[in-house]
């Protein structure tokens, strides 16, 4: 089985689930494993999410985040844990995601991890 950074970079990629679409929750759980794992291979796997720049393959039928995009969910799940993490090392990606993100408010917050 794919470890959650491997499923991360799957989902990334546009990789279908079993010849289907990931359902949000899905998504949201892997990101989740990424995130509590904590390790060097998740600050990698959550740089590559903070600037991801396609559409992910989702099931819609299975329901999406209502306020923003999942895109720019994703984005800002890594830009927080980045941020968190050690704000220093990750703020070119952090830079790079603010100016990526849809929603004005997400990359206004984005923006104020570099402060």
């Amino acid at each position: 089985m794919d470890s959650p950074h491997d499923h991360l970079r799957h989902i990334l990629a546009g990789d279908m689930l079993g010849g289907g679409r990931y359902t949000w929750r899905h998504v949201v759980g892997v990101l989740q494993r990424v995130r509590e794992d904590g390790s060097e291979a998740s600050h990698l796997v959550l740089r590559e999410a903070a600037v991801f720049t396609g559409r992910l393959a989702l099931d819609e039928s299975q329901g999406l985040p209502h306020s923003m995009s999942p895109e720019d969910f994703l984005r800002w799940v890594a830009v927080q844990t980045l941020g968190a993490w050690d704000a220093t090392r990750h703020r070119d990606v952090i830079a790079r995601a603010a100016g990526l993100m849809e929603h004005e408010h997400l990359a206004v917050q984005a923006r104020r991890l570099l402060a």
